[in-house]
């Protein structure tokens, strides 16, 4: 009878507990998640505002630098005359001081300059108002005047600010020239650290940090130690003006961006949930708390309803299942509840009675599974012989003497085993010297167009098996496989672990024969298998029914089809070493 387990007590248990905790978890979850978007949106506008005001700060100075940048382009005598060819020393010199001079008083009203230069390329003249800190002036000079020799490099620098890498550090680049000819200019330099460096305090909350960032998300400001070396923004995220949560490994942040359009380059304030979240922590500490308290009064109900009704009942079903599956020993113990004690001890006098009525049906069954058993196994015998006496015969027409002594003498060695043995199972290696010898005599019959192989992984020649298990398919084989035309035919037997669970062995019959029809190979592999007579794969049935009772579920047999041609078996079975399986 199948038991619907919806109507059980336990089902009803659970379904009840959770009508009253699950609604309860909900509301909490909702107002905790409620107050949190509330904190994350408030903080978003806030930090929003004060991010896009500092960014639109940054591009108006930007814009001032390039528009006296311009002024001296246009206007300055001493920027043409510093590029002019013929100069005198005198005259240079005081060109390029009060360039620079104009362009120090602008730097001084500009903090977030690093440098202004002014380069002439066609006398390779390069004045600087000054040395960045932390970079080699060396290397500046050599990437500026490298960078406007070609036109091809310089066309991107003439018309807007952009991000540039010297000498391992981040700078926003703007440069200016007169468009006539392109052979002197004037620039500048920014380290995007002194960006954020010229924001000065934003009270940002602890754990906070403000980063740059260009368009593919790569920061270009200094991490601070709290971030990984790997950090970075990502870029789907940087084209608009927004805030979002983010995971840096084991950390989640969250994140408020801006993006100046002007140069590409992205501002972004990051703060720690943990700091977000801090003034959250009692009405989450209530949250968690809560379905805790309400579980432990659910407990201490369920522990009292499983002691008093649901484990007598659990007993009783348990005892009921295993005394289906066979087993006659279980005993229910007593019960304080008088109902459940009456109910125990007629179960257990029930199966007493059980006990003694399966002992003499079990002991019945058994005689006939071994009665049955032997008859199947000796079902083999007279068939291999019949065969073996056929091809001594035809030995004998062909008046092949020594090849009939050669037969007859495995025939011998073969037959002596046979009479002799009285087990039910042998070796694997016994098995496989049985097979060797009826092969043996194929070989002497037919000669240079047979071929046959034994292969055996180590220890397996010492494995138990039932005997003749594996003699029907060599046979069988031979028998449906060869061809009449005299085509070479070759067999192979193997035995190995490979492939299969630990604790089972995989033994496989190959041939290069006929073959078979996909209906007989389907055939074969049914459970149902029987063959229409005696004569028509009689063997493989007789195997199959012996591996069913000796191993059940733990042997398989499965056919195929041998690649390029013919037909092979294998036989999957526990591996059992040093172990009879039947009494003698």
């Amino acid at each position: 009878m199948t038991l619907n387990k919806t109507r059980g007590l336990r089902s009803r248990f659970i379904v009840l507990f959770t009508a009253v905790t699950l609604p309860l978890l909900l509301l909490l979850f909702v107002a905790g998640h409620y107050a949190r978007q509330v904190v994350l949106t408030q903080v978003a506008n806030s930090y929003q505002n004060l991010v896009n005001s500092n960014l639109h700060m940054i591009d108006r100075s930007l814009d001032d630098i390039t528009t006296n940048m311009v002024y001296i382009v246009d206007h300055d005598d001493n920027f043409q005359k510093f590029g002019r060819s013929g100069l005198s020393d005198s005259d240079y010199f005081f060109a390029k001081t009060e360039l620079l001079q104009r362009n120090s008083a602008y730097r001084s009203y500009y903090h977030t300059v690093d440098m202004f230069y002014i380069y002439a390329r066609n006398n390779d003249l390069f004045a600087a108002t000054n040395v960045i800190p932390g970079s080699d002036h060396d290397e500046v000079k050599a990437w500026i005047t490298g960078s406007l020799q070609s036109a091809e490099a310089r066309v991107p620098l003439l018309y807007k600010w952009s991000i540039v890498r010297i000498g391992g550090q981040n700078f926003l680049h703007r440069v200016v020239s007169d468009d006539s000819n392109n052979d002197t200019f004037i620039g500048a330099l920014i380290n995007v650290n002194t960006l954020k460096t010229a924001l000065g305090d934003l009270n940002l909350r602890e754990g906070g940090d403000v980063l740059f960032a260009g368009e593919d998300g790569t920061v270009l400001s200094e991490l601070s130690p709290k971030f990984h070396d790997d950090f970075r923004l990502p870029a789907d995220k940087l084209t608009t003006n927004t805030s979002f949560s983010y995971t840096d490994h084991a950390s989640k942040l969250f994140i408020i961006t801006s993006r100046s359009v002007e140069n590409g380059i992205s501002m972004a304030v990051v703060l720690p949930y943990s700091e977000l979240l801090r003034s959250l922590k009692n009405f989450q500490t209530a949250i968690n708390v809560l379905p805790i308290f309400v579980f432990l009064i659910l407990l201490v109900y369920l522990f009292v309803f499983r002691k008093i009704i649901y484990r007598p009942i659990l007993q009783l079903l348990v005892a009921i299942r295993r005394t289906k599956d066979g087993d006659r020993d279980i005993k229910l113990p007593g019960s304080p509840v008088l109902e459940f004690d009456i109910i125990n001890h007629t179960f257990n006098d029930m199966v007493e009675e059980i006990k003694d009525l399966k002992i003499d049906v079990y002991e019945e069954r058994l005689n006939v599974q071994k009665a049955e058993f032997k008859h199947l196994q000796t079902q083999i015998n007279p068939h291999f012989f019949l065969n073996t006496m056929n091809i001594i015969f035809q030995l004998a027409d062909m008046k092949r003497y020594e090849l009939v002594k050669k037969t007859v003498r495995h025939m011998v060695q073969y037959f002596r085993f046979i009479l002799g043995a009285s087990r039910d199972t042998i070796t694997l290696g016994d098995e496989l010297a049985h097979i060797r010898n009826y092969l043996e005599i194929q070989k002497l019959r037919y000669q240079e167009s047979f071929e046959f192989d034994i292969d055996v992984e180590q220890e397996l020649p010492a494995a138990q098996v039932p005997s003749l298990i594996v003699q029907p398919f060599v046979e069988n084989a031979m028998l449906h496989g060869m061809s009449v035309r005299g085509e070479p035919f070759t067999l192979s037997v193997t035995a190995s672990r490979s492939g299969v669970p630990e604790g089972q062995m995989c033994i496989e019959v190959r041939d290069s024969g006929k073959g078979t029809t996909p209906e007989m190979l389907a055939d074969l592999s049914s459970e149902n298998y029987a063959p229409a007579s005696e004569d028509n794969h009689i063997g493989i049935w007789n195997v199959k029914r012996r591996l069913a009772m000796r191993y059940g579920y733990r042997a398989t047999i499965s056919f195929f089809h041998n690649e390029p041609k013919g037909f092979g078996v294998r036989l999957c079975l526990p591996i059992e070493i040093g172990k009879e399986l039947d009494a003698k």
